[in-house]
């Protein structure tokens, strides 16, 4: 009981059920007085005589209407009940009045916490009342119409939070394994860079191996986070450039500028790979051959850009522009960034170039 209780005090929509009611029942009859007061007697002393009666009978019809709302009205309409919640709205109406009645009136007339004169008045009510009539219209438009319409309107919002969280869930699982792609992908890449330099008994085989196991402290306890810093990343893209540099050494030109990166802006981890990788994957041969790779970052204020850019080789190879880690990206940018990025892709015969735009959030 005390944990529904808890549950119901944290629900956002049970307050604003709360205040339904206490609207239909408090507040209308009060603010009704108030513009009696002002505009037919110009003064406030029926509002002031009459609040005490307003709040008594208020309460009865609090404790009616809430047992209604909720034991009746929000079953039948969640429970998508129409039928039941029509006959419920027609027994309700002479229920209400008998109960206003037999129950309100009478109680009213006999409590001694309320002021002599209160008591007087319901007494004399509850005598006059003995015959009365049903008014079906009145109740209707004024309080039960109302109250049905903002039920619909309780549960049309939940469901809309309802689908909000399941497609923030879906964006999660589907951002997770698009994150879990990258991975195996970069270190089969970089271990069979490693190993081609392992075959030659190239002295550089280690310090590729040094900047790798930094990568991979990265990529086990940072890229796991929702995002991370940018100079965190930056400096990552930097030990997979030096790798890169390592393994071509004089065979390609490679140069990395990085401006106005600052320690406040933050991106979601290992966004930015794929582009660089596939510059180097696809701009470049071993051997003799030369060729170069321009990397350039630049953040102003919030917006992040990415130009990146590099040579083809003469000799042709298989290339695929659309690999496994471009379409990645793509899909990842496309979920993260929605109409908030930009993102271009140009090449000619000699070279290729991809431009990004991120607006940071």
């Amino acid at each position: 009981m005390l944990a529904l209780l808890k549950k119901k005090i944290a629900d956002k929509y049970f307050w604003m059920e709360m205040l339904l009611l206490v609207s239909i029942t408090y507040l209308i009859a009060i603010l009704s007085d108030v513009e009696y007061s002002i505009y037919e007697e110009g003064s406030g002393w029926y509002f002031i005589n009459s609040l005490e009666y307003r709040l008594s009978f208020g309460t009865f019809s609090f404790i009616l209407f809430g047992t209604y709302y909720w034991g009746f009205v929000k079953r039948f309409v969640d429970g998508r009940k129409p039928l039941l919640l029509v006959i419920s709205l027609l027994v309700f109406i002479p229920v209400m009045h008998y109960y206003n009645h037999y129950v309100a009136l009478w109680s009213m007339s006999k409590l001694p916490l309320l002021s002599e004169s209160l008591r007087k008045i319901a007494g004399r009510q509850y005598k006059a009342q003995e015959g009365f009539k049903l008014i079906y219209a009145y109740t209707l438009s004024y309080r039960c119409l109302p109250m049905i319409g903002f039920v619909y309107l309780i549960r049309a919002l939940k469901q809309e939070a309802q689908l909000k969280t399941l497609k923030e869930q879906q964006l999660v699982s589907e951002l997770n394994y698009l994150k879990a792609q990258v991975q195996p992908h970069f270190f089969f890449n970089t271990l069979n860079n490693i190993y081609a330099l392992a075959i030659k008994q190239s002295k550089d085989t280690a310090p590729m191996v040094v900047q790798l196991s930094e990568m991979m402290r990265y990529i086990l306890y940072q890229s796991a986070e929702q995002k991370v810093s940018l100079q965190q990343e930056v400096a990552f893209l930097h030990s997979y450039v030096e790798i890169e540099r390592i393994r071509h050494h004089q065979h390609i030109s490679i140069s990395f500028d990085v401006q106005g990166i600052t320690d406040t802006a933050r991106i979601e981890p290992l966004l930015l790979l794929p582009f660089i990788e596939n510059a180097f994957k696809h701009g470049t041969l071993e051997a003799v051959e030369k060729g170069n790779v321009s990397i350039v970052l630049c953040l102003v204020e919030k917006e992040l850009s990415l130009q990146v850019a590099n040579s083809k080789p003469e000799r042709k190879k298989e290339y695929d522009p659309c690999g496994i880690g471009l379409q990645n990206v793509k899909k990842r940018l496309e979920l993260l960034y929605h109409n908030r990025h930009q993102l271009q892709v140009s090449e000619d015969e000699q070279s290729y170039e991809v431009n990004l735009n991120l607006k940071l959030a």
